[in-house]
């Protein structure tokens, strides 16, 4: 953990392009997020760096950390204003892939958030589908809770509507 954090603050003091990306868009902020380096999240976000930078395949820092389960970096991520229902390529938003690997914790956070529970990804899977097909019984039944439903304007449903 401190290695990490002590190279970032050296870079960082010694000018380096914060948001400079490789061959793949990936970003300093992408890669601390992927590897659940929280500290250096919190000193990338406060040295101002781009939390909605998709790389090529459309993953963003959120949907990457939200994929391995890093709860907390999603938390430092939504409160710097991530953008919660920005999807990848396939069309696969940070709460479908949260439900799709069964992280239950980062799937309350993103609803908590207001993820749009519904928005199905470009093959017309939602993250309940996909929690249904991963066997993921707790992210299921979150998703079918009321509140859940109401977050997408289905004020009074206790029902989950699939959209068309």
């Amino acid at each position: 953990g401190g290695g990490h954090l002590d190279c970032a603050r050296l870079l960082l003091e010694a000018g380096a392009a914060i948001n400079q990306a490789d061959a793949r868009g990936c970003t300093p902020l992408f890669v601390a997020s992927q590897e659940g380096q929280v500290e250096c999240v919190r000193l990338l976000l406060e040295a101002g760096a781009a939390i909605v930078q998709p790389m090529d395949d459309g993953n963003t820092p959120l949907s990457v950390a939200s994929f391995n389960g890093e709860i907390e970096c999603v938390r430092l991520l939504l409160e710097a204003g991530a953008a919660i229902d920005q999807a990848r390529n396939n069309g696969a938003t940070p709460l479908f892939m949260a439900c799709q690997q069964g992280h239950l914790e980062c799937a309350q956070l993103l609803l908590k958030a207001s993820a749009a529970v519904n928005q199905a990804n470009n093959n017309g899977a939602t993250p309940l589908y996909i929690a249904c097909e991963k066997e993921c019984r707790e992210c299921a039944r979150l998703l079918l809770e009321p509140s859940a439903a109401r977050r997408e304007g289905n004020e009074g449903s206790s029902r989950w509507v699939p959209h068309a």
